[in-house]
């Protein structure tokens, strides 16, 4: 701790002590990432997740667009960014299509962001080691799992913290006026897109404000901060929303004057904060993410115009930077994403409660508390009582509502819910792949890519060309579920009935050699929804008593012709409950309905591990509308 060993009282017993203390602190941190990482890794199988298909499976070199001019700067989605496209690409090049290789990598990301974090605050940022003690208890709260969710489940979480990496070595590079380094990390860290740009535009601002504070005095690394961020925070933010980013997702900008706009941002704070609107109701989590962003604005703010930011510029610059680009990444995100969880300000609010949302809200807590801590006073443990302060106050908020403070720090429920989706997945993609897989003696033997795949507890958009590039490229979560094949029979027969079986109309059977069970085969279909990605879906229930079990798959049909099918795997406690079987939790399905198919009459069966099959609807069918 560079700064600390500056600090206004002589050095001894209590500084020695303080010191021992933020290592502490630092190594519980330690410790909780690396038993999430062990856990995590040990929980996940490695199939892709939401964004992963696009990004990784959307062109040959396994990035979503292919790198051009324009590309340089403009992002093509909400994570993607020049830097992160060339990074990914060498290592989908050096560890191949093995997305376990890819967690590994998001979470050794993961850790260097915080390392260097926790570098900026506490050799720049900070006067002694007392105040650094609140700065580390703060920071704790940046390894919470569930805050963490976005990098724990998804393997495109290795984004945000590598240009977070980025900026956090730039900040230092440039305190420590290594102003060739602070200048290569910054050109890395503003190649991220709307994020680089908010966070360059933060430093560059800050920085303009000290520059003006100099009179007149300039020197290389005001140069640096206000000058490139100034020139990478336009240039990014111009050919950003001239691309694709300021109405990629369909729904209209929801700017600054409607209340949509600030219930987002209050929603994302109030999230960091641990109190999200789902937890404690609109109007206390409206209370505290406005609290939470005075507490932030407030020591930025003091910092530029204040004495303490004349005496530690550096800090100043970093603190500032840090918050003011928390404050308006989520102002910029806010513009196209506000609207997209409905009308009204719970529904804004609960947008701004995603993980990914409300991330950089958390990183500025910790710069916050730093920023209180240079602004209570130039006196030794003042600073750190302030600091001490905030950080049991984010405490309070964190262990608020039902669930216990600890809960942040919980993996089994994330490691369930990663155990779960991939089942799911795994069922979903190895129906499909059987359903699509042609005769062995026909003229074109092969897959059949043409029929289109939609796996709720994967993406909700249609993944089968991202699984076809994925089957070209022998991807090992491809290679597994295929040979995982040959112990599950019921995906046999299932692909017989798809490629040669036909139903009989009048008797819903399978005109197959075995006549097939329908006793113990139950479920419901309970109604027709619009998925996120615009398509129809079939939503209910299916069991097999006879096993006992969720039934194996759910199947589309019109006239004597199978159209569509989907397993089970969805989480239907309630059929649990009625049902008193535990075993038929997961008993729910998504059956995607052809377009072509919205508003005609469909009839729903249930397929059983034997090939016993059930009709779900009325004899005459029922109309696919929602």
């Amino acid at each position: 701790m560079h700064d600390a060993a500056r600090s206004d009282a002589p050095a001894g017993r209590g500084s020695s002590f303080a010191r021992i203390l933020v290592g502490l602190l630092l190594g519980l941190g330690a410790l909780i990432v690396a038993y999430q990482f062990g856990m995590n890794m040990h929980a996940s199988t490695g199939l892709p997740y939401w964004d992963d298909w696009g990004y990784f499976f959307g062109t040959a070199q396994g990035v979503q667009q292919p790198l051009t001019v324009h590309s340089i700067f403009a992002k093509d989605s909400d994570h993607v960014a020049p830097f992160f496209k060339l990074l990914t690409h060498g290592l989908w090049q050096a560890v191949g299509v093995d997305f376990l290789a890819f967690r590994l990598v998001g979470w050794l990301a993961f850790a260097a962001m915080l390392a260097a974090y926790a570098l900026v605050l506490l050799r720049d940022c900070v006067r002694s080691a007392w105040d650094g003690v609140p700065v580390a208890a703060a920071g704790l709260f940046l390894t919470g799992t569930l805050n963490n969710e976005y990098f724990y489940y998804q393997h495109m979480g290795l984004a945000q913290p590598i240009f977070f990496t980025c900026l956090f070595l730039f900040l230092h590079t440039l305190a420590r006026g290594r102003l060739v380094l602070a200048t290569l990390f910054l050109l890395a860290f503003g190649s991220t897109g709307v994020f680089g740009a908010s966070y360059a535009l933060g430093a560059a601002g800050a920085g303009a404000v000290l520059a003006l504070r100099r009179d007149g005095e300039r020197d290389g690394r005001t140069l640096v901060a206000v000058g490139g961020g100034l020139l990478l925070t336009a240039a990014m933010l111009w050919m950003t929303f001239h691309g694709s980013y300021a109405n990629h997702t369909g729904q209209p900008l929801v700017l600054p004057w409607h209340s949509g706009f600030w219930a987002f941002q209050l929603g994302a704070f109030a999230t960091a904060t641990g109190l999200p609107v789902e937890a404690v109701g609109a109007p206390l989590s409206l209370a505290a993410g406005a609290a939470a962003l005075a507490l932030c604005l407030i020591p930025a703010a003091g910092l530029l115009i204040g004495r303490a930011g004349r005496e530690n510029r550096n800090a100043a610059l970093a603190i500032a930077g840090l918050i003011a680009g928390a404050v308006i990444v989520t102002m910029t995100t806010a513009l196209g994403r506000a609207g997209l969880c409905g009308e009204g300000i719970a529904n804004a609010m609960r947008c701004g409660t995603i993980p990914r949302y409300a991330y950089p809200v958390l990183l500025a807590f910790p710069a916050a508390v730093a920023g209180w801590t240079l602004l209570a006073g130039r006196r030794t443990g003042v600073g750190a009582a302030a600091g001490v302060v905030l950080a049991a106050a984010l405490a309070v908020g964190h262990g608020a509502g039902t669930d216990a403070f600890w809960r942040h720090w919980s993996v089994a429920g994330l490691n369930r819910m990663v155990a779960e989706r991939d089942a799911a997945a795994e069922r979903c993609v190895a129906t499909y792949l059987h359903a699509i897989r042609k005769p062995a003696g026909s003229d074109s033997a092969g897959m059949d890519w043409s029929q289109p795949l939609v796996c709720p507890s994967t993406s909700p958009r249609n993944i089968a060309p991202f699984l076809q590039a994925a089957y070209d490229l022998k991807a090992d979560f491809v290679q597994t579920i295929l040979a995982d094949a040959a112990s599950r029979p019921e995906r046999g027969m299932l692909a017989t009935l798809l490629q040669a079986g036909r139903l009989d109309e009048t008797s819903a059977r399978l005109l197959l050699e075995t006549a097939p069970r329908d006793a113990g085969l139950l479920g419901s279909l309970d109604r027709f929804t619009q998925l996120p990605s615009g398509s129809l879906a079939a939503l209910g229930w299916a069991v097999d008593a006879a096993v006992p079990a969720p039934a194996a798959f759910v199947l589309l049909g019109v006239g004597d012709r199978i159209v569509a099918t989907a397993p089970t795997g969805g989480a239907r406690p309630d059929v649990a409950a009625v049902l008193k079987d535990g075993r038929m939790t997961d008993s729910g399905f998504a059956l995607p309905v052809p377009q072509d198919l919205a508003g005609q009459q469909v009839r729903l069966f249930v397929l059983g591990h034997d090939g016993g099959l059930k009709e779900l609807t009325p004899p005459g069918g029922v109309a696919a509308t929602p």
